[in-house]
């Protein structure tokens, strides 16, 4: 019994992985389970048998993308505060933006995608709100940790108003590198931001 479950997360790695690639080439809207069946070398039927629709197969992509995206953001606990704040934006941004990073700016412009696509889905509109909390969840222990600890910087700031402002400011500047080159660097923008939530040498 283990070996056939684990012979069937193989294949439905095998597919996710295949559905990836095509919705690189094809994007959402046009991917269709005959192009993912070819791209993993599987008839419709064997496709069918772990996702029996299309729009199973598009929600489960999206999981997948997003446990994906997850997985590679670690920080220290050993960190102060505002700097496990800085180190977890700055390895969000550099995941999601380096240029030279094909597969991570592909996959955002995925994520995009399904958020568009959620207007009208309602499964994927869920998945993404549940995303965008997962999001939120990583962020705020830190958030209360550096309020908690320097409550003075921070007076009437929420935690969630501090992750709220630093998502706007990291989703934003995602956004604007997939429209085209946005106004400043990566390095710049990293910059700025730590000059935001560093504190100032009066205040140390």
């Amino acid at each position: 019994m283990p070996d056939k479950e684990e012979g069937a997360m193989q294949r439905r790695e095998q597919i996710l992985q295949a559905a990836f690639k095509v919705a690189l080439r094809e994007r959402l809207a046009r991917l269709t389970m005959r192009q993912v069946a070819g791209e993993a070398d599987l008839s419709i039927s064997q496709v069918s048998r772990y996702f029996h629709s299309r729009d199973t197969l598009l929600v489960a992509l999206l999981d997948w993308l997003l446990d994906d995206l997850f997985a590679t953001w670690q920080v220290s606990a050993a960190l102060p505060p505002h700097e496990r704040l800085l180190e977890l934006v700055e390895q969000e941004m550099r995941d999601a933006t380096i240029t030279q990073n094909q597969k991570s700016l592909a996959r955002l412009e995925l994520l995009y995608d399904y958020w568009t696509l959620g207007s009208r889905v309602p499964a994927i509109r869920q998945r993404m709100l549940t995303g965008l909390e997962r999001w939120r969840q990583m962020f705020l222990p830190i958030a209360c940790d550096l309020i908690e600890a320097e409550p003075t910087r921070f007076p009437g700031v929420t935690p969630q108003t501090l992750v709220t402002l630093i998502l706007s400011l990291s989703h934003g500047y995602t956004l604007q590198t997939l429209l085209g080159h946005p106004p400043t660097t990566l390095d710049q923008f990293l910059t700025a931001v730590r000059a935001l939530l560093s504190p100032s040498s009066s205040s140390q």
